[in-house]
């Protein structure tokens, strides 16, 4: 209620749970006992909200005492859960007012004292007397079993409102209808990190491999023959076990390079079948070195005033 609202006779202010800021508080109870009248106000608080009377106390300078509980309560939810039942504009204020009062429990003010991680969220639902927890992103990956849903399907609860009833059961069919023509949502592999899914990616390479297996290579099968034995007398000269003169006998086999003498091998390579096939000198990649990554706390910590 806004501040200066006069409400006459006006006994009783109850809040069911304390706003979001202290100075609200004040001015709800503050729509009581106006004008030298006498009035009471009450505000409920779970056992681990206890500190925010003290709080009160400090900040507004408004005291609060203790009321002794009320004996032979009613128990009302049995019958608002049927009434949940029956009509489903009473089940959907429930859910409204259950997501709502959490929301709210978030951004409270006095955030020390009004933990929504503290909330035991199925004596709350028993409370709103729902029927099933909505969902919210501060019940995800939660289970709650002490608290029992409905067996019935909410879905088929209806509305007591005709036209309303008409409009829901419209919007039903036409998201139906979107979900038939939708495309079909790819299946991904889940609880598997992108780096292990290799499935996909090995059935690339083995085709990639088989396709250039099929083309074959351009170089014909009896020049690559005399490539592989040049290669061999290359290996047997560097070790020693054939001379120079060897090699040249060997290495040219008798034929006859074009543009070359007899016996001759070209600079810096192999003669066979007319080509000059050069080796290139194997060369060992140069060792990079890294400066060492300092790993001192302070690259972590945040800047201070």
């Amino acid at each position: 209620m806004a501040r200066g609202i006069d409400i006459p006779e006006m006994n009783w202010v109850l809040q069911y749970d304390p706003p979001s800021s202290a100075s609200a508080f004040v001015h709800r109870c503050g729509r009581t006992a106006r004008i030298g009248n006498q009035g009471s106000a009450l505000v409920f608080l779970l056992p681990m909200e206890e500190s925010y009377v003290n709080f009160l106390s400090i900040n507004q300078k408004c005291p609060l005492q203790r009321m002794s509980p009320v004996k032979d309560v009613v128990d009302v939810l049995p019958k608002v859960k049927a009434l949940s039942l029956r009509d489903r504009a009473v089940f959907e204020k429930g859910m409204r007012a259950f997501v709502s009062y959490v929301q709210g429990y978030a951004k409270h003010e006095c955030s020390l004292i009004f933990r929504v991680k503290d909330l035991d969220f199925a004596a709350l639902a028993r409370g709103f007397a729902l029927l099933r927890m909505p969902r919210m992103p501060e019940l995800r990956d939660k289970t709650f079993p002490e608290f029992v849903e409905t067996t019935i399907d909410t879905n088929s609860i209806r509305f007591k409102d005709k036209n309303r009833e008409r409009q829901r059961q419209k919007g039903l069919a036409e998201l139906k209808e979107k979900a038939a023509l939708a495309p079909e949502k790819k299946n991904f592999i889940k609880n598997k990190s992108w780096s292990k899914q290799k499935t996909k990616k090995d059935r690339r390479k083995k085709t990639a491999a088989k396709r250039k297996l099929d083309e074959g290579s351009d170089v014909d099968d009896e020049d690559m023959r005399e490539l592989l034995s040049d290669t061999r007398l290359l290996k047997k000269l560097k070790k020693g076990k054939i001379s120079e003169e060897d090699f040249e006998k060997r290495g040219d086999g008798g034929r006859e390079v074009p543009g070359q003498s007899e016996g001759a091998v070209p600079s810096g390579g192999l003669g066979y079948g007319g080509r000059d096939v050069r080796l290139p000198p194997c060369r060992q990649p140069p060792i990079q070195t890294m400066n060492p990554v300092s790993t001192s706390r302070d690259l972590f910590k945040w800047p201070r005033a």
